[in-house]
């Protein structure tokens, strides 16, 4: 079964990273495996022609197919059968082309969402220019080739897309103009001078770009009915492979946020029984912060939350790449968070991690905006650091990277994947790396906004929630009604993603407790990431197995 099974996968990624090139080498489209040989086109783009992209689906489910073939009657499989690892994979890779499927066939954003090509287009530039190569050659020829390749790309978009969802329009409408600015950077940095095509490419893309334009701005604008619910309940069966409801998943995050305001409420009576626990979080500002830039002030706490959790459980986690902690790349600032994460594609040491942070906001971004987003960057700088670096995304990441199983190096899971960074955060509190009770003020009322986005997520699409109810949620977790707004549009460019911090962290927390114990935190956290990142179901069957060896 297990020879089967790794043919199988090898086929199927493949042909993958053949079709998608982009899309598998970056972590931008979570239901995308990163298929590794993807490595080897970077001087290529993804092709979104209609016939390409059924003759795709087509395929996909002939995989689909052979996957369920495969695995038989897997109540036949006993828990610990040797083949339980397989089975294990195969479930995987069934998720994994579910979830490719949903996208392609059921959501369909190559039909109506301009993010898609706009993003595709863009990292795939990104990726030419920045990804190892033999030499400045091969470099320049790489963006040649993707620069030449995005007018097609766009004439693609402009025949598959005939109405626009408003959202996506004005986000499609910002990152255009952050990635004319990003060309002006490609054409001042990239050395060109003995390609005189060069330039011809660069202004055939800048034409492609005001085309696009033009045409979003013409195409008729749906306000209502771009996301259904059946197609949040089959990402979440299907893809995450989750046994939870959207009702209960509502549900977790009400709890969630119920916990955390009492928790706010007993924080401000300590230190404070005169001021709201708002009032108390919008006046902190970190001790000597203004004496650092805010670059420096994250690649510090990097470096201080490396050192005690290595001395605190975390000693044989070794990363395979390293950091770079830097300003967000100008084409993403408007479609990124003040601070994202975007793990290497390889194991290639010339190859790094980046926590990008957006110090220079987009220029559609209200002053007041603006002045807010920066002063949480600097109140919360130690949870989004855990959160993106260390033993957040990027220790997932090095080690997913480094595992031998070769599905689960290269599947991953956004419901693991964001629930484990989530979970990395709270570990600055049970850990006591964090003790003074403003930092568990802030901590909480991160923990409130995981659990109003939860809800939200949740509750918008299944009726539960009203969008003034959802404005209410971010406006008592402190925004204002302009962030509220802006958030709640930007969480609908991304149904049933936000949901995944707190569900994730909820079932890994319901596996701690199962087996924190009992295997010891240290054993249970390595046993928990060296399995891969598995829809939560399966890693309750490998630690069934390992209670009992």
């Amino acid at each position: 079964m297990k020879g089967a099974v790794t043919e199988l996968a090898e086929r199927y990624f493949d042909y993958l990273s053949r079709s998608f090139p982009v899309m598998c080498a970056s972590d931008e489209f979570h239901f995308m495996p990163r298929a590794e040989k993807a490595g080897l086109y970077y001087n290529k783009i993804d092709n979104f022609d209609a016939d390409a992209v059924n003759e795709c689906i087509f395929i996909l489910k002939e995989f689909q197919s052979d996957f369920s073939g495969i695995s038989g009657n897997k109540d036949r499989i006993a828990r610990h059968d040797d083949n339980l690892e397989a089975l294990i994979d195969l479930e995987l890779l069934k998720a994994s082309v579910a979830g490719i499927l949903i996208e392609l066939e059921t959501k369909r954003p190559w039909r109506n969402n301009p993010l898609l090509y706009l993003k595709v287009a863009f990292i795939g530039l990104d990726h030419a220019s920045s990804k190892p190569a033999s030499g400045q050659e091969e470099l320049t020829r790489r963006v040649l080739d993707r620069l030449g390749a995005i007018p097609r790309l766009l004439k693609q978009a402009a025949r598959n897309i005939n109405q626009v969802p408003a959202p996506y329009q004005q986000a499609s409408l910002n990152m255009i103009v952050d990635c004319r600015n990003y060309l002006l950077e490609i054409k001042k940095s990239l050395s060109h001078d003995k390609y005189r095509d060069f330039n011809e490419y660069l202004d055939n893309t800048w034409s492609a770009l005001d085309g696009f334009e033009a045409y979003l701005r013409s195409i008729p604008l749906v306000h209502d009915g771009h996301a259904d619910i059946k197609d949040i309940e089959a990402t979440l069966r299907g893809h995450f492979m989750t046994v939870r409801s959207l009702a209960e998943i509502f549900q977790i995050g009400m709890e969630e946020w119920q916990k955390n305001l009492r928790q706010l409420k007993r924080i401000q009576a300590k230190i404070d029984s005169q001021k709201s626990w708002k009032e108390l979080y919008d006046s902190y500002c970190p001790p000597d912060i203004e004496r650092m830039d805010t670059i420096s002030l994250y690649r510090q706490e990097f470096e201080q939350l490396c050192r005690f959790f290595r001395e605190h459980g975390f000693q044989d986690f070794n990363f395979n790449t390293s950091l770079e902690i830097c300003e967000t790349p100008v084409y993403l600032r408007s479609v990124r968070g003040a601070a994202s994460f975007s793990a290497a594609f390889s194991t290639d040491r010339r190859e790094k991690d980046f926590f990008f942070i957006t110090t220079q906001v987009p220029k559609m971004m209200s002053k007041n905006t603006a002045r807010l987003l920066r002063k949480r960057l600097y109140r919360e700088y130690k949870f989004l650091t855990a959160h993106e670096t260390f033993p957040g995304h990027h220790l997932l990441d090095s080690f997913r990277r480094q595992l031998k199983n070769p599905v689960r190096r290269q599947i991953e899971s956004p419901l693991f994947y964001e629930g484990w960074a989530y979970y990395a955060e709270s570990l600055l509190d049970s850990y006591e790396y964090v003790k003074s009770p403003i930092d568990h003020l802030v901590n909480a009322r991160r923990s409130l906004w995981r659990a109003a986005r939860c809800q939200i997520d949740a509750g918008l699409i299944n009726g539960m929630l009203t969008r003034e109810d959802a404005v209410g949620l971010l406006k008592e977790a402190g925004f204002t009604q302009d962030e509220a707004n802006d958030q709640i549009d930007r969480f609908q460019l991304n149904h049933g993603y936000q949901l995944c911090y707190s569900l994730g962290r909820y079932e890994i927390l319901k596996l701690k407790q199962s087996y924190g114990t009992l295997l010891g935190l240290e054993r249970f956290h390595r046993r928990l990431l060296e399995g891969g990142e598995l829809p939560f179901h399966l890693i309750a069957e490998r630690f069934k197995n390992l209670a009992q060896e």
